[in-house]
């Protein structure tokens, strides 16, 4: 029986929202799943996703980056460099509960980029899981960047986890841009001394496969890259899809 606990954890911009899945029986293996673009932890690929390790015996945590959902803090602390104090944040709250022998850490699109960022750096963690991660540097185009800076801001919407008929708005700030710039997976990849494991979605339009082919050609050994077929980036719409790249998933860690 899994069981789900809601923790608050210290950041230097307030507390962080997080969910932690506990297995039925531990193993000395935890997973930290980071969301993202402005995405929730409650979202159901991330849940599902962290139900999944539980049941192979990962304490899997999922957790609300700064400034955004109910993590605290303002939505221009939402920035890569707070993200990755954020996981510095989550990695060392739940090291202090527990030794843990081997710490994935992982995520979808930005969170897969983070992820790989953050594990070029902290020779704590075990492994590497980029789901359709963004690459990251420039990656956003000149004229959308143009638009964004000349209004000093973005509206993005996000639907409420639970109720897609509900959204929540976000007006994030041109610096967000500015800061994201800073970091490159494709780079940073090179750095990475543990193992890499990374999925593209064939159909995916927002994060190219080949642009996750560009982080895996750069990425060490031991690394895989795995195509999911008939899958977009959205996916977590789509219950039977989300079981399906679980899976996948599931099937490439344990292996």
């Amino acid at each position: 029986m899994i069981k789900i606990v809601k923790e608050k954890i210290k950041s230097s911009k307030g507390n962080l929202s997080a969910a932690v899945h506990y297995p039925e029986k531990e193993t000395g293996k935890l997973a930290i799943l980071c969301s993202g673009f402005l995405d929730s932890k409650d979202y159901a690929h991330l849940v599902g996703l962290a139900d999944a390790l539980a049941g192979e015996g990962y304490v899997a945590v999922r957790f609300d980056a700064t400034g955004i959902w109910e993590s605290e803090g303002d939505i221009s602390e939402y920035t890569t460099t707070q993200y990755l104090e954020d996981i510095k944040n989550v990695l060392e709250f739940m090291l202090s509960r527990s030794d843990y022998g081997h710490i994935l850490l992982g995520g979808h699109s930005r969170g897969g980029m983070v992820s790989i960022i953050y594990a070029s750096k902290d020779p704590r963690i075990s492994a590497v899981l980029g789901i359709m991660p963004s690459p990251g540097g420039k990656e956003t185009s000149d004229e959308k960047k143009e638009k964004w800076r000349k209004d000093g801001f973005k509206i993005s919407t996000r639907d409420v986890p639970g109720d897609e008929e509900k959204t929540v708005e976000f007006k994030v700030p041109f610096a967000h841009v500015e800061d994201k710039e800073k970091y490159d997976a494709i780079e940073k990849v090179k750095e990475v001394k543990v193992p890499v494991i990374l999925f593209a979605g064939e159909k995916d339009d927002v994060i190219l496969p080949e642009w996750v082919r560009m982080i895996y050609d750069n990425a060490n050994e031991p690394k895989k890259f795995i195509l999911i077929p008939g899958i977009d980036h959205d996916y977590r719409h789509n219950d039977s899809e989300i079981d399906f790249v679980n899976g996948k998933i599931i099937h490439e860690l344990i292996q």
